[in-house]
């Protein structure tokens, strides 16, 4: 088994920093667009709901009126009708608004995961920053390392 260099570590090393960075920004990015677009569908999803209620209701009034004003077994039946249709349009409502405020509780959390998500994001970006001074000030000492060999070796020459 051929021996790796530290060099191949390091770059190694570095692209698996840069795939875990770029994954951390994407998920941070996706995370709250799907709870947002879930709160906004289960809002309007609520809010049509809520208008079909409002319709519903006129319309059992009216009924209820023109019951109360003929007394006739018609009316009286479309009076029960419509009350089913509103008790049912009413507990609709009552599921999708269970349901918004669920969404809205994901939505919630995911702000503070959000949060977090970007101060990791902002941690590897500063390691990522001081890894890179390391490895210049590494290099430079390196190479003041050799130069003073080779000084030292012609030293050593002009000596002898």
């Amino acid at each position: 088994m051929p021996k790796r260099s530290a060099k191949d570590l390091l770059v190694e090393l570095e692209e698996q920093f840069l795939n875990i960075q770029k994954k951390i920004s994407n998920s941070k990015e996706k995370y709250l667009e799907s709870h947002q677009k879930e709160y906004e569908y289960t809002r309007s999803a609520y809010r049509q709901k809520k208008k079909k209620l409002e319709a519903a209701t006129k319309k059992m009034r009216e009924k209820a009126e023109t019951a109360r004003k003929s007394g006739s077994n018609r009316a009286k039946n479309e009076l029960k009708k419509a009350k089913a249709a509103t008790v049912l349009l009413g507990n609709a409502i009552l599921e999708a608004a269970e349901i918004m405020k669920t969404a809205q509780d994901k939505l919630n959390t995911a702000k503070p995961f959000q949060k977090k998500l970007a101060a990791r994001a902002k941690a590897l970006s500063d390691f990522e920053k001081n890894w890179e001074k390391k490895q210049r000030a590494a290099e430079k000492a390196k190479l003041d390392r050799i130069k003073k060999r080779k000084t030292a070796l012609k030293q050593k020459k002009s000596e002898n």
